[in-house]
């Protein structure tokens, strides 16, 4: 669960890859996967990785973390 302090500080947002809503960064995972042929981190929020979505190319290893 994100800190009050963290909920308040918009520079601690950033926005899920999966839904596009913005969310701490205390509830969000960054998956690697590609786009354009390169290597590039995807931002995703737990309730999103936790529901199986993964980005482009995942070849990683996910476990489900609680909410």
């Amino acid at each position: 669960m994100p800190s009050e302090k963290a909920k308040e500080n918009k520079a601690l947002t950033t926005t899920c890859a999966a839904c596009n809503k913005s969310v701490s960064t205390e509830s969000a995972v960054s998956l690697m996967g590609f786009e354009d042929g390169q290597r590039k981190p995807f931002v995703v929020c737990i309730p999103c990785a936790n529901q199986g979505w993964r980005p482009p190319g995942f070849a990683g290893v996910y476990t489900v973390r609680p909410l």
